[in-house]
């Protein structure tokens, strides 16, 4: 048994922090107690009593004090990173000085025994264009723990009605929502139905794109899915950058087909549960939708829903891996990293 520190800055209700659902889970209690501690703004770490310790707070310039008084403070643990965050989309989208942008990780990645990378899209681009050694790199899914959600009937591909679409989560500019309502905006309201579950800082200019659209409906913040998945005929997840996307997961459980831009992890999760397609645009987004009016999404629905059956289990898997290596670390493997390659 062993003792594993988890650190978190934001405490929120979202991927992140269901994620972490994943150490109370029977299989990895037997094997590990955890506990999660907030990352404060303080700018040194204090000494824990743990074998490992688990990050999941993206590495940043001003955190980097912080990180490295962690690894100085406890030499004993060996130390985790969960990159929950970064991605190949999210420079694309949003780092101006990329150059600068990857000394910073490779930087703050040096400090670390292991990095997770939460798909398998996320792990080739740390190790190709970022240049972080493969050996020190592992991909484990984020946790879903909606078990619940295979207990939803699937759907029919034969319909008289509104294709009625489902996209959730966080209202923020990367999610590409607006975008989304503008492409729906294009087709009839008969035959096209959008539900947008959620809320965050785009919710105003989300509403003022689906002004006077009756088929259109925000329906506030629903933690549950099982609520509104039911309902849906299929689920959009037009992110600029994701990278894993639970919502792509939670979608395939309730056997409903997903939609989803070509974009860092979200593709990997398709398979034949969906389709794969550029969502940058209202035009590129409305094709796509125009796509699956036309797919057998029910047997979409169905195929994904039968390869996301197993992926619990590699979950679990996984995290008994990650918890294997920290209780059997030998002396010499507790020096710090980097001084252990200087010698």
């Amino acid at each position: 048994m062993i003792d594993v520190v988890h650190l978190l800055d934001d405490f929120a209700f979202g991927g992140v922090t269901r994620a972490l659902t994943v150490f109370d889970h029977p299989d990895l209690t037997e094997h590990a107690r955890s506990r999660t501690v907030a990352i404060g703004k303080d700018r040194l770490a204090e000494s824990f009593d743990a074998d490992l310790l688990v990050t999941h707070v993206p590495p940043c310039w001003s955190r980097l004090g912080f990180l490295l008084s962690l690894r100085l403070r406890n030499r004993d643990a060996r130390l985790v990173h969960v990159e929950h965050s970064y991605t190949e989309g999210f420079v694309r989208e949003g780092v101006p000085s990329p150059g600068r942008f990857t000394a910073l990780l490779r930087l703050a990645y040096s400090l670390y025994d292991e990095i997770v990378c939460v798909s398998h899209a996320q792990r080739d681009w740390l190790a190709g264009d970022i240049g972080i050694p493969e050996a020190k790199l592992r991909v484990i899914h984020p946790w879903c723990g909606r078990e619940d959600l295979f207990s939803l009937r699937s759907i029919s591909s034969d319909y008289e009605r509104p294709l009625s679409l489902v996209a959730y989560g966080r209202f923020a500019k990367e999610k590409n929502f607006v975008q989304l309502i503008e492409a729906v905006r294009m087709f009839p309201p008969a035959e096209i139905e959008l539900q947008l579950i959620g809320d965050g800082p785009e919710m105003a200019a989300m509403r003022e794109a689906a002004a006077g659209a009756p088929n259109i409906v925000f329906r506030g913040r629903i933690d549950d899915p099982t609520q509104f998945l039911g309902d849906c005929d299929a689920v959009v997840v037009p992110s600029r950058y994701e990278a894993f996307g639970l919502v792509a997961t939670e979608a395939r459980m309730a056997a409903r087909p997903i939609l989803v831009a070509d974009v860092d992890g979200l593709p990997e999760q398709v398979g034949e549960g969906g389709l794969v397609r550029p969502m940058r645009t209202p035009d590129e987004i409305a094709t796509a939708i125009g796509d699956v009016r036309t797919s057998p999404f029910g047997e979409m629905g169905l195929s994904g829903r039968r390869a996301v059956v197993g992926q619990a289990r590699e979950i679990l898997a996984g995290w008994k891996d990650v918890f294997v290596a920290a209780g059997s670390r030998t002396a010499d493997e507790k020096i710090i990293p980097f001084v252990r390659k200087a010698a």
